[in-house]
Formats: structure tokens, C-alpha cells, sequence
């Protein structure tokens, strides 16, 4: 029997049609794409070998999400054999176009159908095995968890965006240490699914139905109180970028929602302490990590033309020792170093402003953090030249430690806002 609250869903009715021919599961693989016909093939049939291995007495169901493709993803998605037995269906999501609808998707269904917990994995993975499927599933099924994030190994200069802000600052805020919280591979619970699929979140943080999801999917499982644990997959590779190349939408709708959240869980970040490391499941696969090239200098130039266009802001946002430090390393191009624990006292000066500012600014105040992120990227890069993937590791620990050690910081500066005006519900 369909789930009578089905009329909740977003789900078309060619969608819901194709479901009811399926009627019940016990595994929903979701595989969120736009224009992945050049990877997608190896993921759904590593997925299908994983769901056949792994768990072959249960009834499993891979669901490919697509976001409107024009190079034939769905047609690859339909044309790659899967073991007998294992259902396969890809389906075009509704709704805003992004990676946070279509696992809204993903999630509806595999509510609809009634599974015992659900996997997500990004098409674009180039390294993803049978044993991701392991990894991410065991957790759920046989221990009890609610949510599996990924444990990856990468290049030192891979995942800046995480190493940089959102790992230090979800440590830092929710007190847990959860190492890929934007990683794009997760496992879940049926009843972390409800949590995710019956709250009003789609539609007060808009960028939950874009990049803003993976976020969005951490932060909601550690304060609704769900058990985490993290599961080593090994190496990730997937089509990386050199992150002096342009952001794109992804920085402000990750950081954005980020931000957000923070109003929605004030109560429960400001009574964090410290944070506490999280169990890493299963054994840790050693493959080669692909090396990354990237830009310091491009970096370096993006932060001194974000002074020049933003230095006005920046002065607004910025506590007045921040800003005159950034005004120093304004003048400064050789011996460039934005050191870690003026980051953290700017990450935190900029999420205050965001949460206390109306909603016009919103776009331009994130906009505005994207050179200080180039600033501090191009530190990193330059203080962890001589080191070892597996050491900047350890690096990026220290720097998340900043940040908790400087939290009583953000707290003050918070509190001396909410006294001044309510926050900002829009």
C-alpha cells in the first residue's frame, strides 16, 4: 500500500505512476543528474553490482533523478545492464532546477515505496566501487545509524570549499567532526527520510533545491539527533576543479544555506562546547590520489580585486581589526598570508551580518566572501606546499580547532546583534 500522505509530494504524476508498478522496497540507490552521460553508466552498474553483493535478499530499486540532460544521460541510464532482479527507473524531477530537487525526488520516492533506508551517490563519481554501496548501507541497516557520510581520501587541494569553511564551521558550530559534510555520497534512515521529505526547509531556504542540499542533509541529521557515522570509501575521484577557476552558483547556495541554518538551530549551536570525533566505519581503501594543480596566483590577484570592489562592505561586515588586517594584506602580493584564525573571525563576522541583514543583501554579502575564501585558499595552498596529501590532513584538523577555540567570538558578536534587532525571518 502507497503511503497516504503521497498527496504531500512533488512528484509528477508519470512518476508516481511508474512507482505504483513497483509498489514496495527495500533499498532506494538515488542518482541525481544533469548532462552525466559520460560517467553515469559506471555508476548505476558499480550500484548494481554493489546492491546484487551486498544485499541480495532485498528488494532494491535504483532511481536516476535527471535535471532536463540534452546529452543522452537518461538514455545511458536505461541502456546499462544491472543484475537480475534489481529494478531500475530514471525519471525527470519537478521543481527548481538543482541537485537538491532532484534528491527531494529521490527521497519522495523512495518514502512512497516504503524503503527500509536510501543511498545517494553523485553521478560524476569516476571511482565509486560495489563496496560504496557496503560502506554507506551497512551502517543503516545493521547498526542503527540514521545517516553514513563519506570518509574520503583527495588531493590536499580538492574540496577547498570544505576544507576552508564548511568542515571547520559545522565542527565548530554543531560539535561534531564530520570530515565530508558536503561530500555527495550518504546513507539514510526511513526516518531521517521523513524528516527530510514533511518540513517547510524546500521552501524558506530556496538553495536547499540546489547545491545547498548536502549541507542542509548534515546539518538537519546531526540536530534532529540522528546517529552519524562516517564510512571510508577510499579515493574520490570525480570531475574536480582547479578552485581558483570560477565558483559558480555552488558557493552561495552552499554557504548561503549554511548561514541560514544557523537561525533555524541558534539554541543548539550556542550550547556546543567542543566538538567530538565521529566513528569511521569499515577499513580504509589505499588507491593513488590524483594530483591537482591549482592557481595561487590567480587566487592572490581575486583577493585584491575583491578589496577593490568590495572594501566598502567589507568595513560594514567586518569587525574593525579584521577589516584593517584585510587592508594591510591589500598592499601586500608578495609574502601573502591570510592566517587562519583571522578567517575564522571573518567567516563568523560574515554569518552574524547574513543572519541579521534583510534579504536584498543576502546575495551581494556572499558574493562578497568569495575573495576572502580565494585569500585564505591561497594561504593554504602556500603553507601546506611542502607536506603530503595525507599530512594537510592533519593541517585542516588545526585549522577546524581555530575555529572552536574562536566560537566564543561568534557568540558575542551574535548575541550583541539579537539585541540590537530580531533576526531576520526572511
Amino acid at each position: 500500500m502507497l503511503d497516504p500522505l503521497s498527496s504531500y509530494y512533488l512528484l509528477n504524476e508519470e512518476t508516481k505512476e511508474k512507482l505504483k508498478a513497483i509498489d514496495r522496497v527495500d533499498i532506494v540507490v538515488g542518482i541525481p543528474s544533469c548532462n552525466n552521460a559520460g560517467t553515469i553508466g559506471k555508476v548505476v552498474s558499480q550500484v548494481g553490482r554493489g546492491l546484487r553483493a551486498h544485499f541480495p535478499r532485498l528488494k532494491s530499486l535504483i532511481l536516476n533523478s535527471d535535471g532536463g540532460s540534452t546529452d543522452g544521460t537518461r538514455d545511458v541510464v536505461r541502456r546499462t545492464p544491472v543484475p537480475q532482479g534489481i529494478q531500475m527507473l530514471s525519471v525527470a524531477y519537478e521543481g527548481i532546477p538543482g541537485k537538491g530537487s532532484a534528491l527531494r525526488t529521490v527521497f519522495e520516492a523512495a518514502d512512497l515505496l516504503q524503503a527500509r533506508f536510501c543511498i545517494v551517490t553523485d553521478a560524476d563519481s569516476q571511482s565509486i566501487t560495489p563496496e560504496w554501496v557496503k560502506s554507506l548501507g551497512d551502517p543503516i541497516y545493521l547498526r542503527n545509524y540514521g545517516y553514513t557520510t563519506p570518509y574520503y581520501l583527495r588531493d590536499k587541494y580538492d574540496g577547498t570549499i570544505t576544507n576552508a569553511l564548511v568542515y571547520p564551521l559545522t565542527s565548530a558550530l554543531y560539535g561534531q567532526r564530520i570530515r565530508q559534510p558536503i561530500g555527495g555520497d550518504f546513507g539514510m534512515s526511513k526516518g531521517l527520510l521523513k524528516n527530510f521529505i514533511y518540513t517547510r526547509d524546500w521552501d524558506w531556504y530556496p538553495d536547499v533545491c540546489k547545491f545547498g542540499v548536502d549541507i542542509w542533509m548534515t546539518t538537519t541529521a546531526i540536530c534532529e539527533g540522528f546517529r552519524i557515522c562516517q564510512s571510508s570509501l577510499g579515493t574520490k575521484v570525480h570531475d574536480i576543479k582547479d578552485p581558483s577557476m570560477d565558483l559558480g552558483p555552488m558557493f552561495r547556495q552552499v554557504v548561503g544555506t549554511m548561514f541560514g541554518l544557523m537561525r533555524k538551530y541558534e539554541v543548539k549551536w550556542q550550547a556546543v562546547k567542543k566538538s567530538q570525533p565521529i566513528y569511521v566505519a569499515e577499513e580504509s581503501h589505499i588507491d593513488e590520489i590524483r594530483d591537482l594543480k591549482i592557481g595561487i596566483r590567480k587566487m592572490i590577484d581575486q583577493f585584491h580585486a575583491g578589496f577593490q570592489q568590495y572594501s566598502e562592505l567589507w568595513r560594514e561586515i567586518l569587525e574593525e581589526d579584521n577589516f584593517q588586517a584585510l587592508s594591510r594584506l591589500s598592499h601586500r602580493h608578495r609574502n601573502f598570508s591570510l592566517p587562519v584564525d583571522l578567517w575564522a573571525r571573518i567567516v563568523y563576522d560574515y554569518a552574524v551580518y547574513y543572519n541579521f541583514v534583510e534579504k536584498t543583501k543576502k546575495r551581494e554579502i556572499l558574493d562578497s566572501l568569495a575573495p576572502l575564501y580565494y585569500g585564505r585558499t591561497a594561504s593554504f595552498a602556500l603553507e601546506s606546499r611542502t607536506i603530503s596529501d595525507e599530512m594537510s590532513d592533519a593541517f585542516v584538523e588545526g585549522c577546524a580547532n581555530v575555529f572552536e577555540r574562536l566560537k566564543p567570538y561568534l557568540i558575542k558578536r551574535w548575541n550583541e546583534h539579537q539585541k540590537v534587532e530580531p533576526v531576520s525571518l526572511e
